[in-house]
């Protein structure tokens, strides 16, 4: 027990002091899991028991390992054939005289569904809208609320979500089953979200178009714009939603099929292409190098390291009981379905405080908490989804963690500024918490 308490604790203080000397997290990690390793050889494991601990926690997630190598790769070529442009040119078309804070939410909604990621479509989407509001008299904050709840529905939600996908495979769920059981928490908070944007918004209505056509314009004189571009990312939903494919193969197609659109129809060479699938796309023209430039599979470097150091550490914490105390510590004490969906969402929300990171919340709660489930007789389903409405949708709330930090580093203004109005975020965990006492949940129910 002592020996869990010093992993965990050096494990703390590593990330925290990673953030804020701004080295990666994945180092406050490797510390954590070579602490973790020191411990295990002391206790009588061999050096080979504790790389064979590793690579056992590491297998559970090479699948999300995958797609996020794929998605880097995607996001990056499909900005450079035209398809992101291409998202956005089609969005703005319809914003004169709209609510620019609603569309900003329903816009950074369906390409964050669309891409499965929340800092893709703010770095994108996000930082169009943020030009587009200069000069228009709307609220940043509002408008980065609306942009930040938008982005993280689909990071939560989406089929391509790395964080979806994790958590699938941390409770040993099915990805399409958790989006089905999750939409009884996200279709009413999406409900209220969309009302208070409609109605916050209403003060903001734009009637000068200027702006939004000189985003038209540069991206037709710029990309090759049109609804050929728009083809790989519906053969991905096309294959995740109706033929069922996994989504590590939907998202193979989707990137074959955006190669084959790039080389033959938008003329890139294959040898450009493959430069900007690894090192990402950085276009020439400046102000279009603002709203959307990088991904690949460089930029995924940083966030695949944090996955394997945090599953290999969560492997060795496993495999020697050394989390075995705690977990039982918080199982003794749970009475009932009510009292699980709570700890469930605290611990998530907690372990997503302290590690300053969004994977731990979903590994931790995820592992060790199925069995719990199990024992009770409730759906796995059920205990991914309330990791996804706790410790994943709110990791942009909390300011010093890395999403936050790197939405306000993209969007130029601080967390605590534009958290107030990322409704989405904050709602979702409430009505979480409030939802089983709308219901009188049986066992299996």
């Amino acid at each position: 027990m002592q020996s869990t308490y010093v992993v965990i604790l050096i494990t703390l203080i590593s990330i925290i002091t990673a953030i804020l000397l701004h080295l990666p997290i994945y180092l406050g990690l490797l510390t954590g899991l070579l602490t973790a390793s020191f411990f295990s050889i002391i206790n009588g494991y061999s050096i080979k028991d504790v790389f064979k601990m590793f690579f056992s926690g590491i297998k559970n997630v090479y699948t999300v390992l995958i797609m996020l190598s794929l998605i880097g790769m995607l996001i990056s070529i499909w900005m450079a054939s035209g398809t992101i442009p291409s998202m956005i040119y089609y969005g703005f078309k319809y914003l004169s005289n709209t609510n620019i804070i609603l569309a900003a939410f329903l816009t950074c909604s369906i390409i964050s569904m669309i891409l499965g990621t929340a800092l893709g479509t703010i770095s994108t989407v996000g930082s169009a809208f943020l030009s587009l509001s200069i000069g228009l008299n709307i609220p940043l904050p509002l408008l980065v609320g609306a942009v930040v709840s938008g982005a993280y529905l689909g990071d939560r939600t989406s089929p391509m979500s790395s964080s979806l996908n994790l958590t699938a495979t941390m409770t040993e769920t099915n990805v399409i089953d958790n989006i089905k059981h999750m939409q009884y928490t996200t279709i009413p908070v999406f409900i209220s979200t969309f009302l208070i944007y409609w109605y916050l918004g209403n003060k903001f209505i734009n009637t000068n178009t200027n702006g939004i056509k000189h985003f038209q314009n540069l991206f037709i004189s710029t990309f090759n714009i049109g609804f050929i571009s728009l083809v790989p990312p519906a053969l991905i939903l096309i294959c995740a939603v109706i033929f069922k494919m996994s989504i590590v193969k939907s998202i193979f197609i989707g990137l074959l099929s955006s190669v084959f659109i790039s080389l033959y129809i938008n003329n890139l060479t294959l040898t450009n292409l493959l430069k900007i699938a690894v090192y990402g796309y950085y276009p020439l023209n400046k102000e279009i190098s603002k709203i959307m430039s990088g991904s690949g599979f460089i930029s995924m470097i940083n966030v695949l390291l944090v996955i394997i150091f945090s599953t290999g550490l969560n492997g060795i914490l496993e495999d020697t009981k050394m989390i075995k105390p705690l977990i039982e510590k918080i199982s003794y004490s749970i009475k009932n379905f009510k009292d699980l969906i709570y700890k469930t969402a605290l611990l998530s929300f907690i372990i997503s405080v302290i590690t300053c990171n969004q994977t731990l919340s979903s590994i931790i709660p995820g592992q060790y908490l199925k069995q719990i489930y199990d024992k009770f007789e409730i759906p796995k389903s059920t205990l991914a989804r309330t990791i996804s409405d706790s410790g994943i949708i709110t990791v942009p709330l909390i300011p010093w963690n890395v999403n936050a930090i790197l939405v306000s580093s993209i969007m130029k203004i601080s967390a605590i500024k534009y958290i107030p109005f990322a409704f989405f975020c904050y709602l979702l965990p409430l009505f979480t918490l409030i939802y089983p006492n709308f219901r009188n949940i049986k066992s299996k129910n």
